[in-house]
């Protein structure tokens, strides 16, 4: 039985409606209420204070932080549901009692990487610890590509791809490679890990495409996205070498993730590439981990992620933080275990989600004064 689905469109950054079964509100005034300075403060807690030596001031700034995420998060909810209609939409999406979605439709970037998780009614707990799952779709032309279906699995074969271009500034090389082969060596998961050895666009397009190889169920981008804009299209995004990535040029407004060429520089393939290829071979999950580097774009996974399931790939996950080697390992071995017992993509994301959230700790932090 499907879930019982709230919509939340943004046909532009200003502007929100909710939908629920068959009623809606007027398009609505919508301004954020997470700042620059919040993302900052939720990047420093994530990936600063969780993995760094500390001081006792860094553990009164954390802790306020830690306190200022339940404000957001009711801000971030009544940013939506302020108005009355839009709120006994809600209230009646809350009293279906069923397993319910949230479903969140935009076009913009901003939009789409906003913390949505964080959505909390005033005095309440977050809605990520119901049973409730909260997603991202494209807002695009169109409908977008049906998604197929996917069938459960006895094994399941992961395809890691690392990509680090020697012009992507990258700060330090991500653990997350080593983080999933460990979570996938202590779950009982029957689970196949491969790395794709260059992170190239065309290395990946062979590799799918050879029907002599076992088939790939997930692939895993560890590297950057980028986003780009109609005032600031780098020359870069423009190929010689790789004649796929000319056929997707840089548009206003697009997602990118930057594999690497054949001389280890960035290559920058949009969703619809990418999709393309993934969608010909029924990928059942693609998982984007942000890297942590001094030029990133903030709001390229998520971009890339909403335009991929627009484009009819069923699961995207988005990880847009650099977390610890602990968490990860946590949150895949959770979701493979759970993806072993049946549990559909989506469900098994919910219950690893959740899982953490029920056990916080992640190991000792170095304290200094």
């Amino acid at each position: 039985m499907p879930p019982i689905e709230l919509n939340i469109r943004f046909p532009k950054p200003t502007q929100v409606s909710v939908h629920f079964d068959g009623d809606e509100t007027e398009p609505l005034d919508f301004q954020t209420p997470i700042g620059p300075e919040d993302y900052a403060d939720i990047a420093w807690y994530l990936e600063t204070y969780a993995s760094h030596y500390i001081t006792d001031v860094d553990i009164d700034r954390a802790d306020n932080i830690a306190k200022r995420l339940k404000t957001l998060g009711e801000n971030l909810f009544l940013s939506v549901f302020a108005d009355a209609t839009a709120k006994r939409l809600f209230d009646r999406f809350q009293d279906t009692g069923e397993k319910r979605v949230i479903t969140l439709y935009a076009q913009h970037p901003a939009v789409l990487s906003l913390p949505w998780e964080l959505l909390r009614p005033p005095k309440q707990t977050y809605l990520m610890n119901e049973k409730l799952s909260i997603r991202r779709r494209y807002l695009g032309a169109g409908g977008g590509r049906t998604a197929y279906k996917v069938s459960s699995k006895d094994r399941l074969r992961v395809l890691f791809v690392v990509s680090r271009p020697s012009d992507a500034n990258f700060i330090n090389p991500r653990s997350d490679a080593l983080a999933v082969m460990h979570a996938i060596k202590t779950t009982q998961a029957n689970i196949e890990l491969e790395f794709l050895r260059p992170a190239t666009l065309d290395k990946l397009i062979n590799r799918l495409e050879n029907d002599r190889l076992p088939p790939i169920d997930i692939l895993h981008f560890d590297g950057h996205g980028a986003f780009f804009n109609a005032a600031a299209e780098p020359n870069s995004a423009k190929h010689a070498d790789n004649p796929l990535s000319k056929q997707a040029q840089p548009e206003s407004n697009n997602g990118y993730l930057l594999f690497e060429t054949a001389d280890g520089n960035n290559d920058f393939v949009s969703a619809e590439t990418l999709a393309d290829a993934l969608y010909r071979k029924k990928i059942a999950l693609v998982v984007l981990s942000a890297c942590q580097s001094a030029a990133m774009g903030d709001d390229a996974l998520t971009s890339v992620a909403a335009r991929l399931t627009h484009a009819g790939l069923p699961s995207v996950l988005a990880m847009s933080y650099s977390v610890l080697v602990r968490t990860t390992e946590h949150l895949f071995g959770e979701f493979y275990n759970a993806l072993m017992q049946g549990q559909a993509m989506g469900a098994a994301l919910d219950t690893a989600r959740r899982s953490l959230n029920r056990h916080p700790e992640r190991g000792e932090r170095q304290c200094g004064d």
